[in-house]
């Protein structure tokens, strides 16, 4: 039997890590200019919904690369998961943490431990790949599910999120009130009253997609009378309602119909500053629904590790 020794990639000159630096940072920039366009903005948002976990700038970078991604993962993430990234599949790139090494650690610690200069932790672009490259591996192994739900819009399945929507209106200091509307209405914020009104007549589900929307609002108005964010009406509605398609995604509820026919209002000429503002509140609003809400009882699905 023969062995064959690996050899030790030779280390990576200072002009090597300059060019490859200059090449991450083109590849994040031309993630963000993506989000300019409508259909940009709507690949982000869509692919947001398996992702809302990541950092903002993961997200960007996924849907750059791989529009259609789902739910990515490690090369040897996905063995513990029992799958395999199938023979020939291309990377996809995003940013992954680098902890200082030992020989770092030490050094600092044998210098004193200075607060000042202790050893950071660096980002550069690593591997991960979709669902779509891999196969899952044959027994004995057992492939976890992938699959999430899928939520019908008309319907109560969605009655576990209600209440724990409603305890972050009451953090934000709202009332929720389900009263009798026109027809055709899904509800209203109210920021004089700090009011959040559903329509009775209409689903759960869709009383679950109309008070993330309002929450959008509210946590809005919450920012800006603090001074701590200003948009223009346009700008802000753009930011509600593409937290309400995103989030609802992220609980198996589409809403494409009703939210796309808006988003498509998002304009190439908006300056870049406004792009990149519009998407962290969106981000950060988001995130902040999504962790009150949580995953679904009995949820299948496994966090990915390592990702």
């Amino acid at each position: 039997m023969s062995t064959s020794t690996k050899q030790r990639p030779s280390k990576e000159t200072e002009e090597e890590r300059q060019a490859r630096r200059e090449t991450d940072r083109q590849r994040a920039q031309e993630a963000v200019e993506a989000l300019r366009s409508s259909e940009g903005w709507q690949r982000w948002l869509g692919l947001r919904r398996h992702f809302h976990r990541y950092s903002l700038s993961n997200q960007l970078l996924i849907a750059l690369q791989m529009p259609e991604a789902s739910r990515v993962a490690g090369f040897r993430a996905w063995l513990r998961l029992g799958y395999c990234v199938a023979k020939g599949e291309r990377a996809i790139r995003v940013w992954v943490p680098m902890p200082p090494s030992k020989a770092q650690l030490k050094e600092w610690m044998e210098a004193g431990a200075p607060a000042n200069e202790k050893p950071r932790v660096r980002f550069r672009l690593g591997p991960v790949f979709d669902r779509s490259q891999v196969v899952p591996l044959p027994p004995p192994a057992e492939p976890v599910p992938l699959d999430p739900p899928i939520i019908e819009p008309e319907g109560d399945s969605l009655g576990w999120a209600f209440p724990r929507l409603c305890a972050l209106a009451g953090e934000l200091g709202c009332g929720v009130v389900i009263e009798r509307m026109p027809d055709g209405t899904g509800g209203c914020f109210m920021p004089e009253l700090r009011v959040i009104s559903l329509n009775e007549a209409n689903s759960v589900n869709h009383q679950v997609k109309t008070m993330v929307h309002e929450l959008g609002h509210a946590l809005m108005r919450w920012s800006i009378e603090k001074g701590e964010v200003e948009l223009t009406y346009s700008q802000e509605e753009l930011v509600v309602e593409s937290v309400a398609y995103t989030v609802c995604g992220s609980i198996g509820l589409d809403t494409s119909d009703y939210s796309i026919p808006f988003l498509t209002s998002w304009s190439e000429r908006t300056p870049m500053e406004v792009v990149e503002r519009c998407a962290a509140w969106v981000d950060q609003i988001a995130k902040r629904i999504e962790d009150c809400v949580g995953d679904p009882p009995g949820s299948p699905l496994v966090p990915i590790p390592g990702a």
